[in-house]
This record gives C-alpha cells, sequence and structure tokens, in this order.
C-alpha cells in the first residue's frame, strides 16, 4: 500500500492536475519484476534487506518517470475545458456551489427570462433611495448601476440569501432582463416577397427633395452605437452607457438605423436627413444589453432633449423600470418607437409590448405582411422592412430586413412633419398626423398584422395640399361566417388617399372570373369604404385559394395622381376562421 500511494503523488506532481485515472502511464511488460513487488510482499526477507530493496525499486521508478516524455501541447489543449460565456455574471465557487446557488436564485419565484444574481430595487422616496444606496455600500454586494431620476439600484450578489438579507419590501424588488438587437434566427421570411433596395422612400411617397426634413428636430437612437459614415452628414451627439474594450469596433446595428432616419448621400437617403441625431449606445458589439441599461438610455435620451426616441431592440421580459422610464420621456414631451420584434409571435417583444411605445411591425415592395414580423392588438404601424439598403461600416451598404428597420421610417417621418407644418408643432401632434394618413392594409381598420396600416409620408406631408385625387384598393380580404355574424364573401377596401373628395367611381371586382361592378357615390378625403360581395365560398373552402381583383376607375374628368395603386389582383387562401 506504500508503495502504490508514492507512485500516485510522484506522478501528480509530475504532470500536475492529472490522476491516474485521466493520465495512465504506459507500463513496461517486465515493470512488476523491475520494481520487485515480490520482494516488497515477501515476509521471508530480512527487515533490513527489505527497506533497501525498496529504496532500490523506488529510485528505479523515479528514474523511469523522469525519462518519460511530457504529455504534448496538442493532447492538453484536448483536454481543456470550454467555457462558453454568457450574460450571466461570474460565480465564484466549484461547480456544485453553483448549482446550489443557481437553485437558490430560481427558487421560488424567479423569471426564467431575467438576468440571474441580479435584481432591480426601486424606491418611492428619496429618502428610502440613500439609506438604501447607504446601506448597500456596507454589505458587499455589488452596485451594478443606479438611476438616480426613477431612484433605482441595480444590485448583483453570489447568493439569494445574501441578497435576501437586506431586509427588501418585495414590492420594491424587479428583475433584470436581456435586450438585445432582434434577429432572423427562428423565423426566415416567406417565399415570393419583394425587396426595397434603394427604393423605400418612393414606397413611402417621398418623391422630391427631402433634404430639409427634420431640421431642428432631435431624434435620439438607442442601440449599438451610431459609427461614422459618408451618409451620415450632420454633428452627432453620443452618449455611450455601454464601454467597448479597447480595438473592439461597436455593432453595426445602430449606424444601419441612424441612416435609414437621417442618412443624406444621393445614394443613402434617409427620411430625415436634417435631423439632429443623439446616439445612445446601451449595446456592447453583440448587440447585448439589459432593461436596466435601456432604461437608462430613455432617461439620458430625454434629459438630452430628444423628441423622438428609436428602439430598435426587444427584450422578452416586460420590465417596470422600463416602463418608468418610457414615463418619464414622455412627461418630457418625448415620443417612443420600437421595433415589434422578429421572432414571429402573436405579441410585441418590449419595450414595443407598452401601451405607451409605437409599435412597428415590417412589410415588403408589395405591402405584404413580413410572417417574422411579431403580430399584436396594439401594432401602431407597418413601414419597409425587406433588403431595405442601409447604411454599413466603412461607407458601404448593406441589405437590412427586419423590424429594426421598419421602426426608422416612421420616427423619420414624424420628424419631417413636425419641420415641414406652418405652425410649431409637437411629436405627439406629428404622430396623430402620420396616423390619419396611413395607408389602410390588411383587415379594416386596426389589425394585428398591419397596425393602423402601412405608413405613407407623402400623404402626412401634403395633406393640406389642394387639388390631388388619389383613390386606390387598398386590401382585399375573405369574410368567412362566424358565432356572430353569417356575413361572409369577398370584402374590398377602397381608399381615398388625395387631398380631395371623389364623385362616382366604380370598382370592378373579379372572384374566380365572375365580375361584380359596384359604384361608390362620394368618398371624401381620407374615407374608406368597404364593398362586400358574398360569392366564392364555395370555391374556396373547396380549393383553400381564390383569385381575385379589383379595380378602380375615376369619373370623366378626374385624373388619378397615382394610378399604380388603383388596381389590385391576388391569390387569397382560406382564413382560419372569420373575425
Amino acid at each position: 500500500m506504500t508503495l502504490f500511494w508514492a507512485l500516485e503523488n510522484v506522478r501528480s506532481s509530475h504532470f500536475p492536475g492529472t490522476s491516474l485515472e485521466t493520465s495512465p502511464l504506459t507500463m513496461p511488460s517486465n515493470f512488476s519484476r523491475a520494481i520487485g513487488f515480490h520482494i516488497v510482499t515477501s515476509n521471508k526477507m530480512s527487515s533490513r534487506f527489505s527497506i533497501a530493496t525498496l529504496a532500490l525499486a523506488i529510485g528505479i521508478l523515479l528514474s523511469w518517470l523522469l525519462l518519460q516524455p511530457p504529455p504534448s501541447a496538442e493532447k492538453l489543449q484536448e483536454s481543456q475545458k470550454i467555457v462558453k460565456k454568457t450574460f450571466e455574471p461570474s460565480v465564484p465557487g466549484p461547480a456544485s456551489d453553483r448549482k446550489a446557488q443557481e437553485k437558490s436564485d430560481r427558487d421560488p419565484g424567479f423569471d426564467p427570462n431575467a438576468i440571474p444574481y441580479e435584481r432591480i430595487v426601486g424606491f418611492s422616496s428619496e429618502e428610502a433611495y440613500r439609506n438604501f444606496l447607504k446601506k448597500l455600500g456596507a454589505s458587499g454586494l455589488r452596485i451594478l448601476g443606479q438611476i438616480d431620476a426613477l431612484r433605482s439600484v441595480r444590485v448583483g450578489f453570489n447568493t439569494i440569501n445574501a441578497f435576501n438579507d437586506l431586509g427588501i419590501d418585495p414590492a420594491d424588488i424587479q428583475f433584470n432582463y436581456p435586450v438585445t438587437i432582434p434577429e432572423l434566427r427562428e423565423v426566415t421570411p416567406q417565399n415570393g416577397i419583394v425587396g426595397f433596395g434603394s427604393g423605400a422612400l418612393n414606397y413611402l411617397g417621398i418623391t422630391t427633395d427631402n433634404s430639409e426634413w427634420g431640421r431642428g428636430v432631435k431624434i435620439a437612437v438607442i442601440d449599438t452605437g451610431i459609427g461614422a459614415h459618408l451618409s451620415l452628414t450632420g454633428e452627432i451627439q453620443h452618449i455611450n452607457l455601454v464601454e467597448l474594450p479597447e480595438g473592439v469596433s461597436p455593432n453595426s446595428h445602430g449606424t444601419s438605423v441612424a441612416s435609414l432616419i437621417a442618412g443624406n448621400h444621393p445614394n443613402m437617403k434617409g427620411v430625415a436627413p436634417a435631423a439632429d441625431l443623439i446616439s445612445v449606445r446601451v449595446a456592447d458589439e453583440t448587440g447585448s444589453s439589459s432593461s436596466f441599461i435601456l432604461a437608462e438610455g430613455i432617461i439620458a435620451a430625454a434629459d438630452a432633449g430628444a423628441q423622438i426616441i428609436n428602439i430598435s431592440m426587444g427584450s422578452e421580459g416586460d420590465s417596470r423600470l422600463v416602463r418608468q422610464a418610457v414615463e418619464y420621456a414622455n412627461a418630457k414631451g418625448a415620443v417612443i418607437f420600437a421595433s415589434s420584434g422578429n421572432e414571429g409571435s402573436s405579441q410585441s417583444a418590449f419595450p414595443a409590448g407598452d401601451p405607451n411605445v409605437f409599435s412597428v411591425g415590417a412589410v415588403d415592395a408589395n405591402g405584404t405582411h413580413l410572417n417574422f414580423s411579431n403580430t399584436d392588438s396594439d401594432l401602431a404601424f407597418t413601414a419597409p422592412g425587406f433588403e431595405v439598403q442601409a447604411a454599413y461600416p466603412g461607407d458601404n451598404v448593406t441589405s437590412f430586413t427586419g423590424t429594426s428597420g421598419a421602426v426608422a421610417f416612421p420616427v423619420g417621418a414624424v420628424a419631417a412633419i413636425m419641420s415641414e407644418s406652418a405652425a410649431p408643432m409637437n411629436a405627439q401632434r406629428a404622430v396623430e398626423i402620420l396616423q390619419g394618413h396611413t395607408n389602410e392594409a390588411g383587415l379594416p381598420g386596426n389589425d394585428p398584422q398591419f397596425g393602423i396600416g402601412i405608413i405613407d409620408v407623402g400623404r402626412a406631408i401634403q395633406r393640406d395640399t389642394p387639388g390631388i385625387i388619389d383613390i386606390a384598393v387598398a386590401s382585399q380580404n375573405y369574410l368567412l361566417p362566424s358565432a356572430t355574424s353569417s356575413t361572409s364573401g369577398l370584402q374590398v377596401n377602397i381608399e381615398n388617399r388625395g387631398t380631395e373628395t371623389v364623385y362616382q367611381s366604380t370598382v370592378d371586382i373579379s372572384i374566380a372570373g365572375d365580375r361584380f361592378p359596384y359604384t361608390i357615390q362620394t368618398l371624401r378625403p381620407n374615407e374608406r369604404t368597404i364593398v362586400t360581395i358574398p360569392s366564392g365560398l364555395n370555391t374556396l373552402s373547396q380549393e383553400g385559394q381564390l383569385a381575385v381583383s379589383s379595380e378602380v376607375t375615376l369619373s370623366n374628368g378626374q385624373r388619378d395622381a397615382n394610378p399604380a395603386n388603383d388596381q389590385r389582383q391576388e391569390v387569397i387562401t382560406q382564413p382560419n376562421n372569420g373575425p
């Protein structure tokens, strides 16, 4: 037994960090005889001879071990444990302790969407807030951040017990959630959709020189930061709440978004090129942030005088702190737009899911809802979001897809409406004007896929320009009978997008080859009417799809300013159920 103990310890000192089980040595076939096991275990020899023999055996063994080559660098590298970096703070101690700490943090009531080993603590009074800061400083817990305007502290800890020892009222405790730039990882765009390229402004009705649009309006882009680019010619105020390691470049996401708002180059034009940009960096080079840092960014943007705030980021967690930051910015007169998200889910990501934030979804160049764009009953707008040309570092351009890009267009539109109005106008009033001049899409009225509609910047800017005649086939949908209504048939939505009343226009509707003419007596500016044709239900039910088309024709003497939207044809698939 003594010999084997000596062997194990000698080997451990020769190869630190290894053991007999993990790094076995190759023994020669005559090894047992060479070290004299029979001598060690013999009781017939004298003790002096046994001791001498044992010493000789150990000496031979040590000489043999020293002659063995050390393990190769390649083998050492293969045996290294690879630990993936996560957003969760590191916790000291062995793995067994770490698992126990995770359990203690997650049980009970831990939100799996939240960042473990962190909490946000907020207070209703300044005195309680200051007293907590003093108490926290002496507790040994980590202060990861504080927002004085919201009397809130971000606290890090190693065990939940250490945090609970502070004796905080549970009502004052919140979770901190990961916030990221949206990605197209789970849902890919459907087949047959059409990209915008450099044609997004034309699609939005911007057909004249817009170089001065947005002048005097401050827009904050809360994102990964705005980098230098040929298309971004104005001065940009930078507020960096996340510092990057030396030599690391910011993620390009924020630069791309900013160019869609205020790009000012012939090949990369934004909606409001003359707007004043405020870059608020809240994310690292990977596009990762947290709800606490996002709330900091919203406060910073509002305090810097931003009238419009663009947030092309999202989270699965509904943070109370972020909601408070939104209310803070709203109280200072700022309006906030956020991307609905790219998960293809039936709820907007947060903060877009906040009722006080305008949530924006995405469409393609045909006005088709993109299947990755999150839907929501509170969706506010939709805008171009597929293969849109945007700025990329190195004075390059990129094809930008997602709701991140879509949200930039109504942000720029509100700035343009503010700067181009005859009288001074605040951002909230500009949003109302944009809402009143969107293009109907999808189901009549607000719907989860399109919100109030697809933005039309040209309509909003020219709302007071007389003499514009523009009647359009806005959408075609099939209405099935439901538990509350027996009405069914093709619904054709006709919209007056001009500034003049249209009289005696005719709609020619075709359903599976059958024609149904209909006359609209009067349609005022911004007014819509729905024509329902109760035909085609059997074909739709049997075949699952139905070819339909509609075309509107003006009466003699009237000329349409945009004849391209006078007709629409498509194949309608059977809905899952009626409204």
